[in-house]
């Protein structure tokens, strides 16, 4: 996998993800290595998610890459839980990942942290990875991502130039946690399921199970999201991944490809 950040063509976005081959859900496959450059930020070729905004459907943005919920503000801390889909293998490759992050809205920063499942080469993948751009995502072995687990990720400002990303898999036991330093301007938490960038052109979608994100948290409080933070990711007039909420602090988003 590449960098994970916001792919953004049609509306609105940033992502990333890894394939799934036909294994039974207990003996899911872990990726071996990741030849393929991966990238969750914003379209470094786009100056703003905002400025391609190409239409409104029931308040929802739409991006080519990106899935989920944005909001704006003064953020120094993210926290969201989610149920990592199940992916469909298919034929051809395809990618998803599912994350938390904070900047790459409105910006070319992007702090992340999350999980890919995808389709490659016959085979489902799935890897919890960290990203912060401009470098590709860094993948997290320490911790065994399999459909149906419980995955929490927080990103939290340290107050001195560093942050900490940790990853726990409520359903194993793992955890995983690294500080690293960051100065993006924290003036937008993102929660998201993503297509990502693979070796420079944004994947196609993987097929997936319905994803449920709760307990979502910004500087520690529920964000309070609303309908005008969703974005729908639509790739040539097929809206993918669509979003939905179930509260202010969590949402599902579902496969309609």
């Amino acid at each position: 996998m590449d960098s994970k950040a916001l792919r953004v063509t049609a509306v609105l976005g940033t992502a990333a993800g890894l394939a799934l081959a036909v294994v039974p859900a207990a003996s899911a496959a872990q990726p071996h290595a990741h030849p393929h450059t991966v990238s969750h930020a914003v379209n470094h070729h786009v100056v703003s998610p905002r400025d391609h905004v190409v239409s409104h459907t029931k308040s929802a943005q739409q991006s080519s890459n990106w899935a989920g919920y944005a909001a704006t503000g003064s953020y120094t801390a993210a926290t969201a839980t989610w149920t990592v889909p199940t992916v469909t293998t298919s034929s051809s490759d395809k990618y998803s990942s599912d994350w938390v992050g904070i900047d790459g809205y409105n910006n070319s920063d992007l702090i992340q942290l999350g999980t890919e499942q995808d389709s490659v080469g016959g085979q489902a993948e799935y890897q919890a990875w960290w990203e912060i751009l401009p470098a590709a995502e860094t993948p997290i072995d320490s911790v065994t991502i399999s459909p149906g687990d419980s995955i929490t990720a927080t990103i939290q400002s340290n107050g001195d130039g560093s942050w900490t990303m940790t990853l726990t898999d409520n359903t194993d036991g793992e955890s995983f946690s690294t500080t690293q330093d960051y100065s993006g301007p924290g003036d937008s938490v993102e929660y998201i399921e993503e297509a990502p960038e693979i070796d420079g052109s944004i994947a196609s979608p993987a097929q997936l199970s319905e994803a449920d994100f709760s307990d979502l948290t910004a500087n520690g409080s529920d964000p309070g999201l609303t309908s005008s933070d969703e974005i729908d990711l639509v790739q040539n007039g097929t809206t993918y991944y669509k979003p939905a909420l179930t509260g202010t602090d969590s949402f599902t988003v579902s496969d309609e490809g």
